[in-house]
C-alpha cells in the first residue's frame, strides 16, 4: 500500500476511535505558537499524555482538526523523511473543506524518522498548524532541534510520575488537609511502595505482582533500542557491566579512570569508551550526572560527578544489592523531584558535602541535604553552616529531607521526605 492511503487509513483510525482510559498527569504546558517537544525517557507516559491533551483540545477544537501520528506504529514501515510530505497529502484529501483551517498535529515517538526535523520545520513555517512532538532520546532531540528548529520550539521533559501523582494513580487525591487527616496514614504507607517500586506508570497499576519482570524489561529495551539500536557499540558486556555499576551507585561519586582502574583486569576496555558509554546512558535517559559547584568551570569538568537514575524502581531491579539502601533512594527522589522542578542542580564539596546546591538566579540558592534515617547525623547541619558561611546573603533557603523528624533550628528547615515531595 502506497503511503499516502496508510496514511489516510491511520487519520480516520484515529478519527473514528475513542481515547483509551488514562489518568491525568499533574503536568501542565503553557499556551504557545512555538513547536512544543516533549521528551522522556520510554514507558514513562509520553502517549498518554499527548491522549490528555488531544482530549482537552476536543472540547473546543473540531476533532478533525486534531491529527496524531504514532511513528512506531509498524504500518508506516519502511518511513523517510521525504514521506512525511503525504501527511498533508492525505489530510486533505480527506478533508478538503478544512484547508487553511488552524491543524493540530501530534507526532509521537518521531525521532524514529531520520532528518525529520527538516520536514517539521518547513511545515511550521509555512502551514497555519500547531505541533508537538515526542521523543525518547533526550540529546538526540536536542542537537537536532539546536541545528534545525531554533528560535521555533520549546522543551518540556516529562518524568516518571510523582509522588503526588502516584497517590492519584492509587485513589487519593491530595488536598491541603490530606496530611492532617485520617489519610496521612495511607500516604505514609502508600510511599514506602513508591520509593522502592518507582513511579513508571505501568508499574503502579500493575496488580498481579510483576512489577520487577516489567522493569527489567524496560532497562532492556532502553539498552537494546536505544543505545545498542541506533549507536555502533562494540563491548556488549561493558555496556551492561557499567550501566549496572552505575544504578547501583545511585547518589555516589563516579570517576571514569576510578571506574577504569577498578575493572581494567577483568575486561578489555579504554577510557574513552566508559565515557561514550556513560554519554548513551545519559542520552537514553536512564542516568543523569550532577557537576560540583565551582566557579571555576576547569574545576567543574575534573571534579567527579554524582549519578542518579531516572526511577527508584528501575534502578532496584537490576542492580546488586544487599539491603534495602534507604539513603541512596531517598536522595535519588529528592534529585528526580529537583529535575521536575526545572532546577539547576550541583553539588558542593569542601570540609563538609552539601548533597544539592540549587542555584535559583545568579544571586541565589538553595542548599538540601538528604539524612534519611532514625537520628539526623551531624555532619548534615556542619555541611550546611560551613555553605552558608562561604555564601552568606546568596544561600536564601536551607533544608535537611528526614526521614520523619519535621522542625526548624539555626535557619535550618527539617522536613520529612513524603511531604516535601508532595
Amino acid at each position: 500500500m502506497e503511503k499516502k492511503n496508510v496514511f489516510k487509513y491511520l487519520i480516520k483510525e484515529f478519527h473514528e476511535a475513542s481515547f483509551p482510559s488514562f489518568f491525568e498527569r499533574d503536568f501542565h504546558l503553557p499556551k504557545t505558537q512555538k513547536i512544543i517537544t516533549i521528551i522522556g525517557s520510554r514507558r514513562v507516559g509520553k502517549t498518554f499524555y499527548c491522549y490528555q491533551l488531544m482530549k482537552k483540545l476536543r472540547e473546543t477544537v473540531q476533532k478533525e482538526r486534531i491529527l496524531y501520528i504514532n511513528f512506531e506504529d509498524d504500518r508506516l514501515f519502511p518511513l523517510h523523511v521525504g514521506d512525511l510530505d503525504e501527511i498533508l497529502e492525505a489530510y486533505y484529501e480527506l478533508y478538503p473543506d478544512l484547508k487553511g483551517k488552524e491543524l493540530y498535529l501530534f507526532f509521537d515517538e518521531i525521532q524514529n524518522i531520520p532528518s525529520w526535523e527538516l520536514y517539521v520545520r518547513r511545515v511550521y513555517d509555512k502551514e497555519r498548524i500547531r505541533i508537538v512532538i515526542t521523543g525518547s532520546n533526550a540529546k538526540l532531540l536536542s542537537r537536532e532541534i539546536a541545528t534545525s528548529l531554533r528560535g521555533r520550539t520549546i522543551t518540556f521533559s516529562l518524568f516518571p510520575l510523582s509522588f503526588k501523582e502516584f497517590l492519584q494513580f492509587n485513589g487519593l487525591k491530595i488536598t491541603q488537609g490530606s496530611l492532617y487527616s485520617k489519610e496521612r496514614f495511607f500516604i505514609k504507607k502508600s510511599f514506602e511502595k513508591y520509593m522502592t517500586l518507582g513511579g513508571f506508570p505501568e508499574i503502579v497499576l500493575e496488580k498481579n505482582n510483576l512489577e520487577q519482570k516489567i522493569l527489567r524489561e524496560y532497562f532492556e529495551m532502553v539498552l537494546y533500542r536505544d543505545i545498542l539500536g541506533r549507536f555502533s557499540i562494540r563491548n556488549v558486556t561493558l555496556l551492561k557491566m557499567l550501566s549496572k555499576f552505575l544504578l547501583t551507585n545511585v547518589s555516589a561519586s563516579f570517576s571514569i579512570n576510578a571506574y577504569y582502574n577498578s575493572i581494567k583486569q577483568t575486561i578489555a576496555l579504554s577510557k574513552d569508551s566508559i565515557a561514550e558509554y556513560v554519554s548513551y546512558l545519559e542520552e537514553a535517559n536512564m542516568i543523569f550526572l550532577v557537576s560540583l559547584f565551582d566557579y571555576s568551570l576547569k574545576k567543574q569538568q575534573a571534579a567527579p560527578k554524582k549519578v542518579y537514575c531516572i526511577d527508584n524502581g528501575l534502578r532496584n531491579a537490576v542492580s546488586f544489592l544487599f539491603s534495602k539502601d534507604e539513603r541512596r533512594l531517598a536522595e535519588n527522589l529528592v534529585f528526580i523531584e529537583l529535575k521536575r522542578r526545572e532546577k539547576d542542580i550541583f553539588y558542593w564539596k569542601k570540609q563538609g558535602e552539601v548533597d544539592f546546591l540549587i542555584k535559583e538566579d545568579d544571586e541565589t540558592m538553595v542548599a538540601i541535604n538528604v539524612s534519611y534515617g532514625d537520628s539526623i547525623d551531624e555532619r548534615e547541619v556542619r555541611s550546611l553552616k560551613e555553605v552558608k558561611a562561604l555564601f552568606g546573603k546568596k544561600l536564601k533557603e536551607m533544608l535537611i529531607i528526614t526521614k520523619d523528624t519535621e522542625k526548624k533550628e539555626q535557619d535550618i528547615t527539617f522536613i520529612p521526605l513524603y511531604k516535601w515531595l508532595l
